[in-house]
Parts: structure tokens; sequence; C-alpha cells
């Protein structure tokens, strides 16, 4: 391994150390929080007393009623959905996560004087900073991954037992229609596609993070929005239309951070009603996301945010060492 290949994993693993509570814990925590609200939902179930024909209670005979009459691809769906609903779970929390490290990745260790360590050292502005998008774009993506395959596998199996517990076949219902590879591989081919359509955000946040000598947060937030009220204010007055380019822009980009996969409900043309379950088909359209791939405005940004990461090197080579 080269010294430019040790020093970078180097800075890596120093990402990974001083920020595990947010890259690891985190996703571990949601799964927790997670799975303690799937019990609690689950175990409410047991004082329903209303009762359906041929069972004691709702939940079993609900649970009774999908093993005979909804089919298999719609159980099929139904944990799908299951999959992809928690999965968007991880991935907002990770979003925020990723937001507030962002903003302070070259603020913090001003602020705590160790940039004067890591300046002594044979580490270039850019290697650091080039580090910090990395573990932004990338290694905490893979971290959530981690968790939320992990998570998802305790969770079905949770789900199991607990239609087991309430009278039903955790096989027919739960376990035979589960297969998260899809979900995962899909998933994870997304998040390359995120990482490129939100280097933009990251890039801004960290120059704003090197640029500020106190309240990095205000830095980041509070000029973006000014400018997008000036460009609305200034389209109104000038032709009496609200011009929104710049709210957009930024607005996209936080919803793909926190929704990087779209999904459409398509009710079918029959409105009966099975066990509770209607003819509903989620779709994720995967070919929405990687379809930014050959479009302007993901290329734009990512000239915008490179051209953000390098200001960001810039002020960091130059920027006095003090916060205040």
């Amino acid at each position: 391994m080269s010294n430019v290949a040790r020093t970078f994993s180097t800075l890596i693993q120093r990402e990974i150390w001083e920020h595990r509570s947010g890259f690891i814990w985190t996703p571990l925590v949601i799964g927790g929080v997670l799975l303690v609200f799937l019990v609690l939902g689950a175990g409410s179930a047991f004082f329903w007393q209303l009762k359906i024909e041929g069972a004691d209670a709702v939940a079993e005979g609900a649970l009774k009623l999908a093993e005979t009459q909804v089919p298999a691809d719609k159980l099929r769906l139904g944990v799908d959905a299951f999959l992809w609903s928690t999965a968007l779970m991880w991935q907002s929390v990770l979003f925020i996560v990723l937001f507030f490290y962002c903003i302070g990745s070259l603020y913090d260790d001003r602020r705590d004087r160790s940039v004067l360590f890591w300046k002594s050292m044979p580490v270039s502005d850019l290697e650091t900073v080039a580090s910090k998008v990395v573990s932004a774009c990338f290694v905490a993506p893979l971290f959530m991954i981690a968790a939320m395959a992990i998570g998802q596998i305790v969770l079905l199996l949770a789900g199991g037992l607990i239609v087991i517990a309430h009278g039903g076949s955790a096989w027919k219902l739960v376990w035979a229609h589960t297969n998260p590879f899809p979900v995962w591989s899909q998933f994870i081919a997304v998040q390359g596609v995120q990482a490129l359509y939100l280097l933009p955000l990251y890039g801004w946040l960290m120059l704003a993070s090197a640029f500020a000598r106190g309240k990095p947060f205000l830095w980041a937030v509070l000029p973006p929005v000014v400018f997008a009220i000036m460009e609305s204010f200034m389209a109104f007055t000038t032709k009496m239309t609200f011009s929104k380019v710049i709210w957009e822009f930024i607005l996209s980009r936080f919803a793909a951070g926190v929704a990087p996969i779209t999904f459409q409900a398509n009710f079918d043309d029959d409105s009966s009603m099975q066990a509770g379950f209607a003819g509903t088909r989620f779709a994720a359209n995967f070919s929405d996301v990687l379809g930014r791939l050959g479009t302007a405005d993901l290329w734009i940004g990512v000239g915008i945010g490179l051209a953000f990461l390098a200001g960001a090197v810039w002020l960091r080579r130059y920027r006095d060492e003090s916060t205040s």
C-alpha cells in the first residue's frame, strides 16, 4: 500500500472513530426502536376483544382470513413494502446525521484546536476534506446498510414470532414471501447515485463549516434561504412571476436525502377489501433514480459541489485556526 493510500485510510479510520456514535450506533439504535414499536403494536392486539366469525379476536381472525384469501403476490408486496418503509426510516435518520456531520466537519477541529495537531502531520488539506466527503458519501451509508440488513432480519423474525403468537402461520404469511436481497442490492445501487446527487449539498455544508468562526449552522442555512427569497422577490417585482430555481435545487436535494426512492400506489379496479388489504401495488421507481445519471441537473450539481469543496480546501489552508 502506498503512503498516500495508507494516509487516506488512516484519515477514514479517524472519521469513523470520532463519529462512531452517528455512523455506527445510530443505525443500530434505529433497529432497536423499530423492534420495540413492532412488539408494542403487536402486543396491543392481545387486548382486542371484538369477535370475528371462527376466531376469538380481531387479530386472530384477520390472520386466518389473510392465510386463506389474500393471494401470495399481495403478501409478497406487503413484505416488500415493509422492507422499503423501514429502509427509508434508516435513510432519513442517516441524512440528518450526515447533515450535521458536514456542518461540523471543518469547524469542530478549529473549535477544539485539534486542527493544530493535524496540520503538524504530513496530511494535506485536500486529503482531509476528501476523507470527510468519502465518509459522508460512502462510509456512513455502508454502515447504515449493514445495520439495516441486520435490523430487517431481526424485524422479520420478530414479526413471524408475533404472527405465531396470534395463532397464524409465520411461514405462510411472512417468511415464505421474504426475499430481502433484491431490496438490499437495489438500495446499495441507489447510494452511488445518491452520493453524486447530494454532493452540492455536502460541499456547501463543508464550505460553511470551513468559513464559519461561530454558529456554522446559521452560515450553512441562512445564505441559500436569503438568496432564494431574493430570487423570488426580484422575479415577482420585475415579471410578476415567482422564480423558484434556487428553491427547487435546494428542496430537491433535501427530498433526495430523505427518500432517494419514490413510491407510487396504483389501485386496482376491484375495490373489494380482503382482510383489510386493498388491491394496491407499491412500485419503487429505481429507473427514476438511476435515470438521474443522464440528467444535466445531476452533473451541474456535481460541478457546483466540487467548486464548494475546492473553496473548503482553500479556506482550511488559509483560514486562521481560531473560531473567534
